[in-house]
């Protein structure tokens, strides 16, 4: 090979050495700051309207914050809410994690959040995985020895800890329950139910049906943490406004796009995060405030959402 010849590949390789650390550097950059952003949180507002409300009510609406922290005892994320003066304030559950689960630490927030609001808490996947070691799945339920209709299971309960400290602190827990409340003059109806979508009809459809069939006058909230309960069976509902969670945002968020992936819907899922109008009701899916698994929250910031009734 010649000193020219040499001389050229030198060069090339050393653009291409150039160019393999730019892109590396890029990279590093870009997760650096994608952890930061994900130290702190957005804040998205909705409005939703309705001859049922007299007077303007503002709910907060937490989901799926895993146990993760904004400040020293989540004293950023309190005093934020704080901030927002909410009417009341829906936990969408997934507040802790199964595996390696801090009651304490819903315990806490939950302490402070009742102190800004009344608060009522539906539950979630890994709530129940803590409280009955399931994940309130259909086998699951059958295989336990719980037969369809059966709505309440307090039977299957193993650790009482979260449910407990969560009535001692004043959260009113929504599981196949519902509870009818006055705010700023408007009747509103705020039910929960932390079934699944396939174990949702044969062990929520009783609650459901009832509370589908009360008040039309009231204004109806239902707290489902899987949007695919809400899509597949609140088609045809008076149920006027449905929160749900659980798709984190769809992990990885691509500008354009939305979430890459959820594990209930595949890739790209429809209902990943946002606001969607199904049949009579308005379904609102929240991002979440955590993470859990391998994969990192990708340009997906953390979310409270803020829903303004009038």
């Amino acid at each position: 090979m010649n000193k020219n010849r040499k001389a050229h590949v030198t060069r090339r390789l050393r653009k291409i050495i150039v160019a393999l650390l730019a892109m590396a550097l890029c990279f590093a950059l870009f997760f650096v700051w994608n952890h930061f952003q994900n130290q702190s949180f957005d804040e998205t507002f909705y409005r939703v309207f309705s001859q049922k409300i007299n007077e303007p009510v503002r709910a907060v609406y937490l989901s799926d914050a895993h146990q993760v922290r904004f400040g020293e005892k989540n004293e950023k994320l309190l005093e934020h809410i704080r901030s927002l003066e909410p009417d009341i304030i829906l936990l969408g559950g997934d507040l802790l994690n199964d595996v390696d689960p801090d009651v304490d630490y819903v315990i806490e927030l939950c302490q402070k959040l009742v102190q800004i609001a009344p608060v009522f808490y539906g539950l979630g996947n890994h709530e129940n995985k803590v409280i009955y070691d399931m994940d309130l799945y259909k086998d699951q339920l059958e295989e336990a020895g719980i037969e369809e209709g059966t709505e309440d299971f307090s039977d299957l309960v193993v650790d009482r800890r979260l449910l407990d400290g969560l009535e001692q602190c004043g959260v009113t827990v929504l599981q196949n329950a519902d509870e009818e409340i006055e705010v700023n003059g408007n009747r509103i109806l705020i039910g929960g139910v932390s079934t699944n979508v396939d174990s949702f009809w044969p062990y929520s459809g009783k609650f459901y049906t009832a509370f589908d069939h009360k008040s039309e006058s009231t204004f109806k909230i239902l707290l489902s943490h899987f949007p695919g309960t809400v899509t597949q069976y609140l088609d045809d509902s008076t149920v006027d406004l449905a929160l749900a969670g659980h798709l984190h945002g769809g992990i990885v968020r691509i500008p354009g796009l939305g979430g890459l992936k959820s594990a209930d819907e595949g890739y790209f899922p429809e209902y990943d995060a946002g606001k969607f109008q199904i049949g009579n009701t308005q379904l609102i899916v929240g991002r979440g405030l955590g993470n859990h698994g391998a994969i990192p929250r990708i340009l997906n910031k953390p979310e409270i959402v803020i829903v303004d009734l009038f």
